[in-house]
């Protein structure tokens, strides 16, 4: 092994370990944002890069969650079963096999470029629409109060009219995060915001500080794999299933695009 390849693999373990750890809170929020319980988060978090990694093409492009594959989630399951409920994730498993098949078929039979059908108007108005929903969705649990059930911009109004309830310690904690996560760049361009605010998280919750409500214990090992589900539920689901594989590859094509040809590959 050369010194050049011991660089890069150096490099690769860091990077690795960098993502992992912000991957973990990240998978664990875009689960509760999709409805489905919190931990089912870290198992795609764990097998689908290892799963997707010898398949690549580009190293840009990513496979982690994306937020707005969780809210299509929500959208298309919402009206079917309760969110985290034993039949919501059966729906969810339907769902995500209907999307693996549609994107294979993609990929078969080359058609990667339908991720060019989604303009950029299009996707700018899907992530800034994302961006608000997100937003009201993360807001009861940045200040540390658990509102009354309904839709998102439902409990995000309740929050905002509850002042009083709020967790101090939650609010402080929000504030640190966002401090970090947009000053950090102040102090240096490559300063790891994210990384060090999901460490700050972790600390305050090890610790037992006043922070707001916790997810508590999780379950260990992996779901049992069954055959046991609603495939009843296949043709109501075709339609979102395929609007969830084109759009959920539309985007991080397009990031993957912008990247690549910033470095001229």
């Amino acid at each position: 092994m050369t010194k050049q390849d011991r660089a890069g693999l150096l490099a690769d373990a860091i990077a690795g370990l960098s993502v992992a750890l912000v991957l973990l809170p990240q998978a664990l929020a875009y689960a509760d944002l999709a409805g489905m319980p919190p931990w089912h988060g870290l198992y795609v978090a764990a097998t689908v890069p290892i799963v997707a990694a010898p398949f690549m093409s580009s190293r840009y492009l990513q496979t982690g969650p994306v937020a707005l594959t969780a809210l299509l989630t929500a959208g298309a399951l919402g009206v079917m079963a309760p969110a985290g409920s034993a039949e919501y994730v059966g729906l969810a498993a339907v769902l995500a096999l209907i999307v693996g098949v549609a994107r294979l078929s993609i990929g078969l039979l080359r058609l990667g470029a339908v991720a060019w059908l989604m303009s950029q108007p299009v996707l700018q108005g899907f992530t800034l629409g994302a961006a608000l929903l997100i937003g009201g969705s993360q807001l009861p649990a940045a200040v540390g109060v658990v509102p009354p059930d309904g839709g998102v911009l439902d409990r995000a109004g309740w929050t905002l009219s509850h002042p009083q309830l709020w967790t101090p310690g939650a609010v402080a904690l929000t504030v640190v995060t966002v401090a970090l996560m947009y000053g950090g760049k102040r102090i240096h361009a490559l300063f790891p915001g994210v990384l060090v605010a999901a460490a700050v998280g972790l600390v305050a919750g090890v610790k037992g500080l006043p922070v707001g409500p916790l997810l508590g214990a999780v379950p260990t090992g992996m779901p049992p794999l069954t055959l046991d589900l609603p495939w009843s539920s296949v043709q109501k689901l075709a339609v979102p299933g395929l609007v969830i594989a084109i759009v959920g590859f539309a985007e991080p094509a397009a990031i993957a695009r912008t990247f690549a040809a910033a470095d001229r590959e």
